[in-house]
């Protein structure tokens, strides 16, 4: 597990996730569920900002929409080489990825204050010491899947808002000072 203070920065660190009852986050590389409002959500939530990611999980968004995510900035934590076009670089090491976030959020986001982290599991739990907050799609369900949520302090964290809807619920929490 990386040190927080290796991953020191200016910029708000948020992770942004749906997660199931169960903990479950993915199954064979993609969501075990299909949710618009989410979809939607987190599309607004993270526009123009830089987002990190794991290779499996852009190149999860490569085949369900032919390109990175339009209007953010991807940085793609990943030991493979790797071909991006202008909206994606990639990054080697979790410092590595919060250092081109920032050089995102500065250069091509107009000095945005957030970076989102967008899983998967192993780059949530990288990043999980140094977040400061947490955007969460809580889904009502206990599905299958062979990816889950790293476990986190509860009573590190503070709910700041909550959303219920039909089936799920969009949550943020804040860790405590």
């Amino acid at each position: 597990m990386t040190d927080a203070s290796a991953l020191e920065t200016e910029l708000e660190l948020a992770a942004i996730v749906a997660v199931a009852d169960n903990g479950v986050i993915g199954r064979d590389g993609e969501m075990p569920w299909h949710l618009p409002e989410d979809l939607q959500h987190f599309k607004e939530t993270t526009m123009d900002h830089p987002v990190i990611m794991g290779r499996v999980t852009y190149e999860g968004i490569l085949e369900a929409i032919g390109e990175p995510l339009p209007g953010r900035t991807t940085v793609v934590l990943t030991s493979r080489e790797l071909e991006t076009p202008e909206n994606a670089v990639v990054a080697r090491s979790l410092e590595e990825a919060l250092r081109k976030a920032e050089t995102a959020a500065e250069n091509r986001h107009g000095g945005v204050d957030t970076a989102f982290v967008a899983g998967g599991a192993t780059v949530y739990e990288g990043f999980l010491p140094a977040l400061d907050r947490l955007v969460v799609t809580e889904v009502d369900r206990d599905p299958a899947g062979d990816t889950e949520f790293p476990d986190w302090d509860r009573d590190a964290w503070t709910e700041v808002d909550r959303d219920e809807r039909d089936g799920f619920a969009f949550v943020e929490y804040v860790r405590e000072a």
